[in-house]
């Protein structure tokens, strides 16, 4: 039948929905634009690196879709048993069930948490 971005039965999905997995992406996400916004060099770098790997995945995705629709029967496969491990992380792991700031806080109290505070600032217009 194939699936699409919508399909509940996607475990890639299903792994992208965890809200661990969303909260911790979220956080890197919120980390790498602070640091792009606080270091004007590094935020031209990493956009002009962004511009690049949207274009190199574009392409890939373009080349990679006829293989993509052969394998669809043996993805489709391994689909469900990444479903079935799924579902045993999900009743072992509640964890996975928590976002990151509350996993990091009950379960990391006694870990430093750096954040981009707490770096020296850099001049890097004088490098």
């Amino acid at each position: 039948h194939g699936s699409t971005a919508a399909d509940p039965h996607d475990a890639m999905l299903r792994v992208s929905r965890l809200p661990l997995v969303r909260s911790a992406v979220q956080t890197v996400i919120s980390a790498y634009s602070e640091v792009k916004g606080r270091y004007p060099l590094l935020g031209l770098m990493g956009g002009a690196a962004e511009v690049g790997i949207r274009s190199i995945s574009y392409v890939a995705m373009r080349q990679a879709t006829p293989l993509f629709q052969t394998l669809e029967p043996q993805i489709e496969v391994a689909n469900s048993f990444a479903l079935v491990g799924l579902e045993r992380l999900e009743k072992n792991f509640p964890i996975l069930n928590h976002v990151w700031l509350t996993v990091s806080g009950q379960h990391c109290s006694s870990c430093r948490t750096l954040s981009w505070a707490d770096l020296p600032r850099q001049d890097w217009t004088t490098c």
